[in-house]
């Protein structure tokens, strides 16, 4: 077995009977789960194709099986894992596995073995035992980021000593295991002894929240709105030891009204490159200011560049890109990846401004998207906002909000804005926020710009009524 896989099973056998995860009313103890695990050519059964240490399998799926077995079995072969999302289209599924160059896709199939789908794909370079996840993509194109397994694990020690998690807590699944954020549950879990439940098919996530009563739960700002205006969801968060807020940036009047609900808020600063949080603060009056992260974690070398942005070292860091040609490093030549956040650093205390690559220049002027969303957020009728630029004749560049909030109007919103920011920061228009697909933790600013276009502006896109 691969020695770091062999850790991940050790702790498991030393939970024996105490359970490791819930789903669906059933249970199963980190003992049982390693032992069956053991048993890794029984479960594979016959599949079409050989595999062999350094390989690349994708596993796609939102069951127990796929989400926490079918790592724990390919780590213990010495394969190399990629997480593909379960709600991704078959196009983009076959672009994933593609770039990937997985040998084979592993599915669960009754009444309980791993069987396969042989990939055309498969590269002949040998892979790490470790993961492959794709980042967000949200400003760009998603990269996949090769992980070796023990990166994980450092990262869940440091996590579960921040968090002082241990075998009395119980975390809840609330993300997705193919982003980093979810796969990091299941290492800070079997690291620390905490249960793990599972949400049920179909259940929500505030319903989720107050069946599985969880000490610990990590969300995105998304999430974490939507919990705070349903009465169950909130009394679960107030239940909560710690509730991790990260994935993206977070407005400050939501913390504070998170805050002042009684929900034990953390903030956290990382990604997928440094295998979740690597800056976070449980400090409620750090929590409350504007664009903070929090302090780098013990090991964790953060700095910002004489240009602003955020760069940062460590024992967590990406092994590299995976690119068609080969992988290709992720750090630069002081062992540092660079972020493309803008921020600065406060008495040990790192505050994010926003995107480098978001920022744009309007007639001259520099505008952060980040700052006119902190301040649509403000208003009360707002419940979402992401503003992206589009063309324009005479600045360049102009800002154009969309706005999810059932109250919101154009007027309303330009009168509040014009208040607090500078004319050049008001946005040329304001439109309906479009339902993400199910699933989708961030905006994805490409297709909102796409969208915010003249051309398919005036082709029928929900624009605010005024």
């Amino acid at each position: 077995m691969d020695p770091v896989a062999a850790v991940l099973f050790e702790a498991l056998r030393e939970r024996g009977d105490a359970p490791f995860f819930e789903h669906a009313g059933l249970t199963r103890s980190g003992a049982a789960l390693a032992t069956a695990m053991q048993g890794a050519p029984a479960l594979v059964g016959d599949l079409p194709v050989a595999l062999t240490p350094g390989d690349v399998v994708a596993l796609r799926g939102s069951n127990p099986a796929i989400e926490l077995a079918a790592p724990l079995l390919a780590w213990s072969l010495g394969l190399c894992t990629h997480h593909v999302g379960a709600r991704e289209t078959r196009s983009s599924v076959d672009g994933l596995l593609a770039a990937s160059g997985a040998r084979m896709l592993l599915t669960w199939e009754p009444p309980g073995m791993f069987g396969g789908l042989p990939l055309a794909t498969a590269r002949e370079e040998r892979m790490p035992t470790g993961t492959l996840l794709a980042t967000s993509g949200s400003s760009g194109r998603p990269k996949l980021v090769l992980h070796s397994l023990g990166k994980h694990l450092e990262s869940a020690r440091a996590a579960n000593v921040f968090l002082d998690l241990g075998p009395r807590d119980r975390l809840l699944l609330s993300l997705p295991t193919w982003h980093v954020g979810g796969l990091s549950l299941l290492f800070r879990a079997i690291l620390s002894g905490a249960m793990l439940c599972l949400p049920n098919p179909d259940e929500s996530l505030g319903a989720a929240l107050t069946r599985c009563a969880p000490t610990q739960v990590s969300l995105v700002a998304t999430q974490l709105k939507r919990l705070l205006d349903g009465e169950a969801g909130l009394a679960g968060l107030r239940a909560c030891r710690a509730v991790v807020l990260g994935g993206g940036p977070a407005p400050a009047a939501l913390r504070a009204r998170a805050l002042d609900a009684g929900v034990p808020l953390v903030a956290s600063y990382g990604a997928t490159e440094t295998a979740a949080f690597v800056v976070a603060s449980a400090d409620p009056d750090v929590v409350r200011r504007e664009d903070t992260g929090g302090s780098p974690l013990p090991g964790r070398d953060v700095v910002v560049s004489p240009d602003g942005e955020i760069c940062i070292g460590g024992p967590t860091l990406l092994d590299g890109y995976l690119q068609p040609h080969g992988l290709v490093a992720g750090v630069d030549a002081e062992g540092r990846w660079c972020s493309g956040d803008l921020g600065h650093m406060v008495d040990g205390t790192l505050y994010i401004r926003g995107r480098a690559d978001r920022m744009f220049v309007s007639g001259g002027e520099n505008i952060q998207p980040e700052a006119i969303e902190e301040a649509l957020l403000a208003i009360p009728a707002v419940a979402e906002a992401v503003v992206v630029p589009v063309p324009h004749a005479e600045y360049g560049l102009r800002p154009v909000a969309f706005v999810a909030g059932e109250a919101a109007c154009a007027t309303a919103l330009e009168t509040a804005l014009r208040a607090v920011l500078p004319g050049f920061m008001a946005p040329q228009a304001y439109y309906r926020l479009p339902e993400p697909p199910s699933g989708q933790l961030k905006p994805d600013l490409r297709t909102l710009t796409a969208l915010a276009s003249d051309e398919l502006a005036a082709s029928g896109l929900a624009q605010l009524p005024d």
